[in-house]
């Protein structure tokens, strides 16, 4: 999260809407394999293909709008 890494995931955490929407740099990692991500708002985030089927997921419930294919 803007270039820092983030061991608190607890609610005291830097992890709440407000932080991540007001962020510049966000991006999640399993090690360091890319899933996703975005530079400058959460509006125009991006996410890997071996991670296509959870942005699906979340599409479905209408927690976010796909409006382009997999990085």
């Amino acid at each position: 999260m803007n270039r820092k890494p983030v061991t608190d995931f607890s609610e005291q955490g830097p992890l709440t809407q407000q932080s991540i929407r007001s962020c510049i740099d966000f991006e999640i990692r399993d090690g360091s394999e890319s899933i996703l991500g975005f530079h400058d708002h959460p509006n125009e985030m991006w996410v890997t293909e071996p991670y296509a089927a959870v942005a699906a997921y979340c599409a479905e419930k209408g927690w976010l709008t796909i409006e382009g294919r997999a990085s």
